[in-house]
């Protein structure tokens, strides 16, 4: 069609000669090679072209002009060579929290992936000769994206490899990639390494960016270092060397380099491995044949009772936007006005942004899919949809697309519904989220013109807040806000409110709307007199908005209409996710994100989580590091604690243990739990004492205190009081997997799942009867040994471990929560809250199950394993009946038989009738060796 000769005035006019649609009306049927990326926000207009190999010098230098001579924008994309012409291209998407102001990887990362990844990876592609080099290309934006809705951070790395490769040996190559790269880069992510490198551009499906083009509203990505790299065969090595991209890279020569349609890289022979492997990778690739005769119908069930079968959707015919958007509307239509609620999630389907749906976004666009199939079946092309508008969509797909819907997405109870679509579309989406929510009200608004009753009105208000509020109980008016990543308890005043203010103000629109049209029409015109009896009677429905008696009739049916009965059950029941005041950390799969109604969160730490930082937060780091050094003064002891206090950000007591902090005053007990106070927030509970001292029938008395444990993570006990004994039954149900049944004042009883780890602040242990293990492998005896002292105070040798008291610390604690927080919250991550045990706290805990097992103790004390020796019951009896007065005074005694069971099953085979052989007793004022001459 043109030719390298022909000349034209500017950049514009070449792309215009060159459009899609100038090839199809000379007949061609060639495929696009470059497309613009359109905005219309910003009235840029998208477009496809095609640049002929012949014609691409022009391109280049037309390019050349607009872009790096005249500075002016450009949001060109090109299209990946195929038949491994094309180089080796990389994409990595950095994503972080909003926290996040600097860029967090460095050159030194960008060489790691280099030479530590992908250098070594490709030795076991190809057979690299001596004399050929090949160029490597990096490029970056000149800082991160912070993005407008404080959602996240956003950085990432162009890197092209100049070597030619087939793209299906890219994806081998980027899986291999995978399982390697976490061991060289450290960055504090909140996507996964998998959405970190871009599967499309490896496949060869997804377009590249012109190298000085930009998306709309962002920066262009710029040439930040360039290597030349060449093969050194005496050691097997590459021999990197960094060239200077401003003195040693001429742009206006070279432009077509950095170009993924640049053809002439270097090549190399595969080795024989990879030959097979690439075989084997295109046989698996090769596609099967489909069945041309089979059609797949999407039946439509119109309500209108005009039986049409032309309304029926064969998914083989929609093989371009306008068939599709004919299919949709069909079933849109078809929907009944009860089914108001499908055409809303679909048009907040629709406004979902590029992340959801471009090449790259393969788990949130599954996301969506599986929450438009939970609101209905019908809803599949709505999921089409937005995936058509994808760069690398492809209308012959949506076959394969239905079968992966019907059989692939199965419906779960607790997976993602449409409130998380209407999430979505609120957080990336908002002006257009507010529109369609606008919108949606009007449908409702229009329904009480109509018919004004108490419930219509009711339903308005749900339409306009159903994502931010819920009723749990209408009999005791009990509403929950969603605010801050989280629910909380509101009385619904704020609702009310929002009839006589949010909802007033609706009205009113509609009203004015409504004097606009009239004034359109003629005094004398009867659509006059319509418009005006309409503006009163709207009015008059404004009016009943501000009632008080209206508004409390309004209101009771709201309740019913917002009441959701599965919410308390729900609540606070994933163990692994914990609310910050900035968003949700999900320590199972060891990310940072917003908060989502689903995720049924109602408690918060109530401070900011953002990921450690030794460099940013070393000061406090070093403080809090400080600390806990002096508190636990044993390594072994500090690795154990800081295990065990990081394990209770799960909701989960994996490791089933019953932490007793024990020591004398001024060890900073108290300090250590009131920093986890200020650290986990509402996560921390007080656990009143009788709940495992008492019998667990008592345990009802306690009943709002019990309910007010459920999704706590930390439970602080009372001290008990000397010779409290413990319920060991109780102790192994709230350190076990279990639940607990519980009723909050005037609401009925409840079971729930137990969350917390259970621990207590004392100098007075608890009486444990019990020697069973299930009781004693809980028990874990965490010594405080450290004593804190001021200067005034007299020296002593109570410990070696005395450091100086800093009066002033509890007024730090809460500044030092955040650091401590996050320090947690990386321990978690390496973890997963498993907890090993060390020897200074099973050493204590053995003593002190020594020192409660009355039996154990008297045998070890005062029987000796003596061949010869006998000791007759009563004579036992006698003794212990001493021993047991003088070492625990006027506590009851156990029982003989106990005694009997115990000294039998200690020495096998010395019982006889009258008592047992070959022991001794030791009595007062002797030793072993005075025994040992009696005998």
């Amino acid at each position: 069609m043109t030719t390298q000769q022909r000349q034209y005035r500017d950049l514009s006019e070449f792309l215009a000669k060159h459009n899609v649609n100038e090839y199809k009306k000379d007949g061609g049927g060639v495929s696009f090679t470059h497309t613009r990326i359109p905005d219309k926000k910003l009235e840029i207009y998208g477009g496809a072209y095609v640049i002929p190999k012949e014609d691409e010098p022009i391109f280049w230098k037309l390019y050349y002009e607009h872009i790096f001579v005249k500075n002016k924008p450009e949001y060109l994309t090109e299209k990946q060579l195929e038949n491994g012409e094309g180089p080796i291209l990389l994409d990595f998407d950095f994503r972080y929290s909003y926290d996040v102001e600097q860029r967090q990887h460095t050159k030194e990362h960008i060489l790691d992936i280099i030479a530590g990844i992908y250098l070594e990876l490709l030795k076991e592609f190809f057979v690299f000769e001596e004399n050929k080099t090949f160029p490597v290309y990096v490029f970056e934006k000149p800082h991160v994206n912070r993005l407008a809705d404080k959602s996240l951070t956003k950085d990432g790395i162009h890197i092209l490899i100049g070597i030619k490769m087939e793209h299906s040996l890219q994806l081998v190559l980027r899986n291999k990639v995978l399982e390697k790269i976490h061991e060289y880069v450290d960055l504090p992510l909140i996507n996964s390494w998998e959405a970190v490198l871009d599967e499309g551009i490896s496949k060869g499906v997804t377009n590249w960016q012109v190298f000085g083009s930009k998306k709309p509203g962002n920066m262009a990505y710029e040439l930040t270092q360039f290597y030349f790299v060449k093969y050194d065969a005496n050691d097997n090595e590459f021999v990197v060397e960094e060239r200077d991209c401003k003195e040693d890279f001429d742009i206006s020569k070279d432009l077509h380099k950095l170009s993924a349609r640049y053809s002439e890289n270097v090549s190399f022979e595969l080795n024989e491995s990879m030959k097979q492997e690439f075989e084997k990778v295109k046989k698996k690739a090769k596609p099967k044949r489909p069945n041309t005769n089979a059609k797949v119908i999407l039946k439509i069930a119109d309500t209108t009772g005009d039986e049409d079968d032309e309304k029926d959707i064969s998914i083989d015919d929609i093989t371009n936007s306008q068939t599709l958007k004919r299919a949709m509307e069909n079933i849109l239509n078809s929907l009944s006005s009860s089914e108001y609620n499908l055409k809303e999630v679909h048009e907040y389907t629709q406004i979902l942004p590029e992340k959801y749906y471009q090449p790259g976004s393969h788990l949130l666009n599954t996301k969506v899919a599986f929450a438009l199939k939970h609101t209905d079946e019908r809803m599949f092309l709505s999921w089409v949809m937005l995936r058509s508008k994808a760069s690398d969509f492809d209308y012959s797909s949506i076959p394969d697309l239905y079968k992966r819907w019907t059989k692939d997405f199965k419906v779960k109870p607790d997976g993602v519904t449409k409130r998380s679509i209407l999430y979505w579309a609120k957080q990336d989406a908002f002006e257009d989220y507010q529109k369609v929510k606008k919108n949606t009200v009007q449908h409702y608004v229009d329904e009480t013109i109509l018919t004004p009753t108490d419930y219509d009105f009711a339903m308005v208000l749900y339409q306009m807040f159903k994502d931010k509020y819920v009723c749990t109980s209408i009999t005791n008016k009990t509403w929950y806000v969603f605010r801050n990543h989280h629910w909380e308890i509101d009385k619904g005043q704020s609702l009310r409110l929002a009839i006589s203010r949010d909802m007033y103000y609706v009205y009113q629109d509609q009203q004015r709307r409504l004097v606009v049209e009239m004034q359109h029409y003629q005094a004398t015109d009867e659509r006059y007199e319509d418009s005006k009896k309409q503006i009163k009677h709207v009015s008059e429905l404004s009016v009943k908005l501000k009632r008080t008696s209206d508004k409390s009739n309004i209101f009771r049916e709201a309740a019913e209409i917002f009441f959701d009965e599965e919410f308390v059950k729900k609540m606070d029941e994933n163990r692994y996710l914990m609310c910050f005041s900035n968003g949700v950390v999900d320590i199972k799969n060891k990310l940072f994100r917003d908060g989502y109604p689903q995720d049924y969160i109602t408690k918060t730490t109530c401070i900011p989580y953002k990921p450690f930082d030794l460099e940013k937060d070393s000061e406090i780091a070093n403080k809090i590091l400080t600390f806990m050094e002096q508190l636990f003064p044993d390594k072994d002891l500090n690795r154990y604690m800081w295990d065990h206090l990081s394990s209770v950000l799960i909701g989960e007591n994996i490791n089933q243990t019953f932490n007793i902090y024990r020591g004398n005053g001024s060890n900073g007990k108290s300090l250590l739990t009131d920093l986890m106070t200020f650290t986990l927030g509402e996560y921390v509970g007080t656990v009143p004492v009788t709940l495992v001292t008492e019998k667990r029938v008592g345990i009802g008395a306690t009943s709002s205190e019990v309910m007010q444990l459920k999704g706590v993570r930390y439970a602080i006990m009372q001290e008990p009081s000397k010779d409290a004994r413990i319920n060991e039954g109780m102790m192994k149900q709230l350190t076990g997997d279990s639940t607990m049944q519980a009723r909050a004042l005037y609401c009925e009883s409840e079971k729930f799942n137990i969350q917390f780890h259970l621990c207590v602040c004392t100098n007075t242990l608890f009486e444990i009867v019990s020697n069973d293990d299930g009781t004693w492998r809980r028990v874990r005896i965490v010594e405080f040994m450290s004593k804190f002292v001021n200067p005034e105070d007299p020296v002593t040798n109570d410990t070696p471990y005395q450091f100086p008291k800093d009066p002033l610390l509890k007024e730090k604690l809460p500044k030092w929560a955040p650091v401590f927080a996050s320090m947690l919250v990386k321990r978690a991550f390496e973890n997963q809250g498993v907890v090993k045990n060390c020897d200074i706290v099973m050493s204590a805990s053995n003593k002190y199950r020594q020192g409660q097992d009355h039996i154990a103790g008297f045998v070890s004390e005062m029987i000796l394993q003596k061949q010869g020796g006998k000791i007759n019951k009563q004579e036992m009896m006698q003794q212990f009946k001493q021993w047991f007065l003088d070492s625990q005074g006027s506590k009851k005694q156990p029982k003989g038989t106990e005694l009997t069971e115990y000294i039998n099953k200690k020495f096998p085979g010395c019982n006889t009738k009258d008592g047992w052989k070959n022991i001794a007793l030791i009595y007062q004022g002797e030793d072993e060796d005075e025994v040992d001459q009696m005998y």
